[in-house]
């Protein structure tokens, strides 16, 4: 598993952000879908926590302090990492709106306009969040192994799909697991059904799909060495 050059990352994430900020404002029509770029930011959370918890793990000396910080803010990682694959799901404003873009029974330009756009900015969120798993990955990955490090990745990915499925159907932010905790554990139970849980699970799998082939192309193919590892771990 080779090691993501986070200062890197942050910077090329931060010019396809701007590119997409931009070619929203040139292609933009309604403010009705201003709320794609707050997404868009949101997105960015998990991996400026992810960084920051392996900047600290690598910077604090070892021992309860060091620990407690990379918990804490491991903890705050998993609470917004669903918001990045969330925002494919705003494509369905274009179903919801689809008055907008039929005229005289066609399909206007305007339609494709905006889900290209969507498009773009979900396959932005998208790459964020996996820049941030991958680096939580690589953390677990250095101190429990190879193994424990991918049964993780399939946790965050299911706990994902249930994230994506809390903010989309039940309207709710990831700051409401600090601000209103009784109320989310309540909603666990409602939340939770022979419908819902289909919905999870696949977007859990869709997650783990996008994550597992990301960390193939990234490793060069299925026995990629890291290199700055003590463990070597061959997927």
């Amino acid at each position: 598993m080779k090691k993501l050059h986070s200062g890197k990352f942050i910077l090329s994430m931060g010019l396809l952000s701007l590119i997409c900020t931009a070619l929203y404002y040139a292609f933009r029509d309604k403010t009705y879908f201003d709320f794609l770029l707050w997404n868009l930011f949101l997105a960015w959370i998990p991996l400026l926590l992810a960084v920051a918890a392996a900047e600290l793990g690598k910077r604090l000396a070892a021992g309860w302090v060091r620990s407690t910080f990379v918990a804490v803010l491991g903890a705050a990682w998993l609470l917004f990492f669903p918001n990045a694959p969330y925002i494919v799901t705003d494509l369905i404003h274009l179903t919801l709106q689809k008055a907008w873009y039929v005229e005289a029974g066609r399909w206007t330009f305007r339609y494709w306009y905006d889900f290209l756009m969507m498009l773009l900015i979900s396959w932005n969120g998208f790459l964020l969040g996996f820049g941030s798993a991958y680096l939580v990955q690589y953390q677990v990955m250095r101190r429990f192994g190879g193994a424990v490090s991918w049964l993780f990745v399939v946790a965050v990915s299911m706990l994902g799909g249930y994230g994506i499925l809390l903010g989309r159907e039940y309207r709710l932010n990831s700051w409401d697991a600090l601000t209103d905790a009784k109320a989310l554990l309540s909603l666990i139970g409602e939340s939770l059904n022979g419908q819902s849980v289909p919905f999870c699970l696949l977007f859990g799998v869709i997650i783990l799909i996008i994550h597992g082939t990301f960390y193939v192309v990234m490793n060069g193919g299925w026995h990629a060495e890291d290199r700055d590892s003590p463990s070597i771990y061959r997927l």
